[in-house]
């Protein structure tokens, strides 16, 4: 039952007793009727009230947007703190390495190339320019020489393991003897070395000679890529390498978005966060309003911005305070019981003694 109707009721029972007393005296000499008072049944029609709580304007509660182990919580509830102080920080080891990486590569990149990186490079050219000269002026007499004493020494050796396997082949176990294995790694050995001899004697391939090619190719792209120094969009893509380890590690903190009172802390320092979830809950109490939340649906059309407003709060009873409507909500609020709208109403003044939270009963006087 709202407070309208309470005071109705009131009225009622007192006209009701009036008359009561009037009737029970109608037989005493000299008595005289008491006038009844006049009673302004409209205003009370007119009296639109509701419920609220007391809240600050400007609140928040503040989740990261990553996973993470809380590493510092220097806050509590009641401290309060000023825009960008430090509420909450997360193991951030890792990625301050991967900052430092990040910023080195974009320094590299925007640097240039070392006298280090241009020798290394003239280097690889010098190589590969070697070997194609090498593949197209094809085998020397050394490189004959080396290949036919290589044939030799693999020949050498076959005749040699064959003379030991013919002692013990007709074993009817010689396979597990050690001159059945040294005679097949040798037969592998002059396979490989006949190969080579008749590789080196035939000389290069063109398909030789095309690698050696590409290989001279790519080493003097390299060389004149370093000399050239990066890119812009190899510059550019580790600028955003540099950018995107920054906003990590700034995710990894999560500082106060303004002035105000710390109401609430939900973790510890060591504990795990999940993004989005709230971990603080700020609020800046300086400037409180009351926020309703049973306005039903059958006064709100009644009510306009800037209506002046009477409050009283359950803690401190024997008080009103004036205010005005700032605002009103464009759609309702399912609340259990019915439905039901918000309004805002700012307060001219409060006593120290509120708090956020508490409640709050305005009346407003909407014809």
């Amino acid at each position: 039952m709202n407070r309208r109707n309470i005071i109705i009721g009131i009225i009622v029972l007192v006209v009701l007793a009036v008359g009561y007393v009037g009737l029970s005296g109608g037989g005493m000499i000299g008595a005289k009727p008491t006038p009844t008072p006049a009673v302004a049944l409209s205003d009370l029609e007119n009296l639109v009230t509701a419920s609220g709580t007391l809240v600050p304007v400007r609140r928040a509660n503040l989740a990261f947007k990553v996973a993470g182990q809380a590493a510092q919580v220097p806050v509590k509830p009641g401290d309060v703190v000023k825009a960008g102080d430090l509420l909450v920080a997360l193991d951030s080891a890792d990625l301050k390495a991967a900052v430092a990486m990040a910023q080195a590569q974009l320094a590299q990149a925007t640097a240039g190339a070392t006298k280090e990186d241009l020798a290394v490079a003239q280097a690889n050219l010098d190589t590969a320019r070697a070997q194609l000269a090498k593949v197209r002026a094809g085998p020397t007499a050394e490189d004959l020489a080396i290949a036919k004493a290589g044939l030799d020494r693999a020949t050498a050796a076959l005749k040699d393991a064959q003379s030991q396997y013919d002692k013990v082949k007709d074993d009817p176990y010689v396979g597990m003897y050690p001159q059945s294995a040294a005679l097949e790694l040798a037969s592998q050995e002059y396979t490989v070395a006949q190969a080579r001899y008749a590789q080196v004697a035939k000389g290069a391939t063109a398909e030789d000679i095309r690698v050696a090619e590409s290989a001279v190719a790519a080493a003097q792209a390299n060389l004149d890529r370093v000399k050239a120094g990066a890119r812009p969009e190899e510059i550019a893509a580790a600028q955003a390498r540099f950018d995107q380890a920054q906003a990590g590690l700034a995710a990894a903190t999560l500082t106060a978005p303004f002035d105000g009172t710390v109401a609430t802390v939900n973790v510890k320092e060591g504990e795990m966060i999940s993004p989005g979830v709230p971990v603080i809950t700020l609020g800046d109490l300086s400037n409180l309003r009351l926020e309703t939340d049973d306005l039903s649906e059958t006064n709100i059309a009644r009510i306009k911005l800037g209506m002046p407003v009477a409050v009283t709060f359950e803690a401190l009873p024997a008080k009103s305070f004036n205010g005005k409507v700032t605002y009103i909500a464009p759609i309702s609020s399912e609340k259990q019981g019915g439905t039901n709208y918000t309004i805002y109403v700012e307060l001219a003044s409060l006593d120290p003694a509120l708090r956020w939270g508490m409640t709050g009963h305005i009346e407003i006087n909407a014809p």
